[in-house]
């Protein structure tokens, strides 16, 4: 009688918490159990969070009122500055850049081109659709539905597309001086333009084919194929005219880019929690990189991933002593990255269209054209340098001195910039400042390495008052180091394609050089 009394009670038990939605255990406890009525959906998750949120931080009364008056404020007088803008571009293209085809037709496609292959690029690596790094740690691992999850990030996403679409598409016709009627049309086109590019990389994130490095070459390569599309089309091409797209394009462009939605919004909830923290690592990495202006970070943030995984044998059998291998090691680096061989080809053929208009021909313009064009393919050949800034044991590892080994890094970067100058000076058919422009290359390579190697920002530097509000000193001594030396390094070139090329000046751009290589090996 005794022992039975244990079992009934249990058998009791065990009926109470059958009814009551739980499971009995093997020590008569009950096991709780969740029914499906219990669980939040992903939707009620975010609701409960938003309002803890709220509880904890009160909103301040007009708060959005005052957001969005100053998001309307800003459009208008981008809207301002571009129609006074107009008239100006409008003269420039005029003048005798349609004998080279240059039209401002030409330049409206280079711009929609150029928007919707990069705006692709960025949608692929921050998502589109994700969570913030707060909802990957709590959210994910909860049984909630993914798409109520995700939803906010997907409505962020289609409104900065077609934003972004908006100014992309109506700002060049404003430019090119097409009618009203015809910048709405325009506009409409660069929207649904930037609608179809969420909604389809969202569809291509939802079934796993933006998880390999695949997608990121391609994007590359279209990248680098749009400046050399146009540079063919500005050379050989006629000149086209300002044109406006038939109302009929922004409604098929959109009809697709509504079916393209409604299949990504479907598969939502096959998201895995590794993409997600992925994203939301990428996207943190690039908004700390933009609120600090590192333009190094903001690109390995949007980066295709790892590089190619190619081997290059003969490279380290032609390794003599520890610069030859440090040579090696950077030109392997430099050749397993498509982003910086394509890079390094886009800049050339920009470069090349950018000298066809008149006033970048010759004088100053060409001199700007030559130094920007030329830093930043310094700065596409420099990843071995950028890597060792960012890693300072590597160039430890190496039985050199701190300054012989950052002299020997210049090498890649300097040759980067003058294939860029030599193949613009080649495709604009001129290049008779090129024995300035020589010396000038090194310069400009020692400006990249001086950039890569430029360290952190110090942040304690204290700020100056301006009547713009505060300016953060270190801040803007961090971004100038290497810009600097660009600047500075390249007065002589700029005195030849002013003045023409003397012996005097070809003398001044070598001991510029020279100096700006210890420069940047300090």
């Amino acid at each position: 009688m005794t022992g039975e009394a244990p079992d009934a009670g249990t058998a009791a038990s065990s009926g109470t918490a059958a009814r009551s939605g739980t499971a009995a255990r093997a020590d008569g406890l009950p096991r709780l159990a969740a029914t499906d009525d219990e669980s939040l959906t992903g939707a009620e998750l975010r609701r409960l969070t938003a309002r803890v949120r709220a509880h904890n931080l009160p909103a301040e009364p007009g708060r959005v009122a005052l957001d969005v008056a100053e998001v309307a404020i800003s459009l208008a007088l981008v809207v301002l500055y571009l129609w006074g803008f107009g008239g100006p571009v409008r003269e420039l293209l005029g003048s005798d850049a349609t004998a080279f085809g240059l039209g401002p037709g030409l330049i409206q496609a280079l711009v929609l081109a150029l928007a919707a292959v990069a705006g692709t690029a960025v949608a692929l690596r921050l998502g589109p659709g994700g969570l913030p790094a707060a909802g990957v740690r709590w959210w994910a691992p909860t049984p909630a539905d993914r798409a109520g999850l995700t939803s906010p990030s997907v409505v962020r996403a289609l409104l900065a597309g077609v934003g972004a679409g908006l100014v992309v598409g109506g700002a060049p016709a404003v430019l090119a001086g097409v009618g009203l009627a015809g910048i709405g049309l325009d506009a409409a086109f660069g929207a649904a333009l930037g609608l179809l590019v969420v909604a389809g990389t969202g569809a291509l994130q939802v079934s796993g084919a933006t998880s390999g490095s695949l997608p990121g070459r391609v994007l590359d390569l279209l990248l680098a194929a749009v400046p050399v599309a146009g540079l063919g089309l500005a050379l050989w091409a006629p000149a086209w005219g300002a044109w406006t797209v038939p109302w009929g394009v922004p409604a098929a462009l959109a009809a697709a880019g509504v079916g393209t939605l409604v299949v990504w919004v479907r598969g939502l909830d096959r998201l895995r929690a590794g993409e997600l923290r992925a994203r939301a690592s990428a996207a943190m990495q690039a908004s700390a990189a933009l609120l600090s202006l590192d333009g190094g970070g903001v690109s390995r943030a949007l980066g295709s991933g790892p590089t190619a995984a190619r081997t290059f044998a003969w490279l380290p059998g032609t390794a003599r002593g520890p610069a030859g291998a440090l040579l090696a090691a950077d030109a392997t680096l430099l050749l397993r990255s498509p982003a910086a061989l394509a890079a390094l080809l886009a800049l050339a053929s920009a470069g090349a269209v950018a000298v066809q208009v008149p006033a970048l021909a010759d004088g100053i313009g060409l001199w700007a054209v030559l130094a920007g064009v030329g830093y930043a393919g310094a700065l596409a050949g420099a990843g071995g340098p950028r890597a060792a800034g960012e890693n300072p044991r590597l160039d430890a590892l190496v039985p050199l001195g701190a300054r012989a080994t950052r002299a020997v890094r210049t090498v890649w970067p300097v040759l980067a910039a003058a294939a860029v100058l030599l193949l613009v000076a080649v495709v604009s058919g001129g290049g008779s400042w090129l024995a300035v422009a020589a010396p000038a290359a090194v310069v400009l390579g020692a400006a990249a390495v001086r950039a890569a190697y430029r360290g952190p920002v110090p942040w304690d530097v204290p700020m100056i008052a301006t009547a713009a509000g505060a300016l953060p000193t270190g801040l803007v001594l961090h971004q100038l180091k290497g810009p600097d030396v660009a600047l500075l390094g390249t007065l002589p070139l700029a005195l030849s394609v002013v003045t023409g090329v003397t012996p005097a000046l070809v003398v001044a751009q070598v001991v510029a050089a020279a100096a700006a290589v210890w420069r940047a090996a300090r």
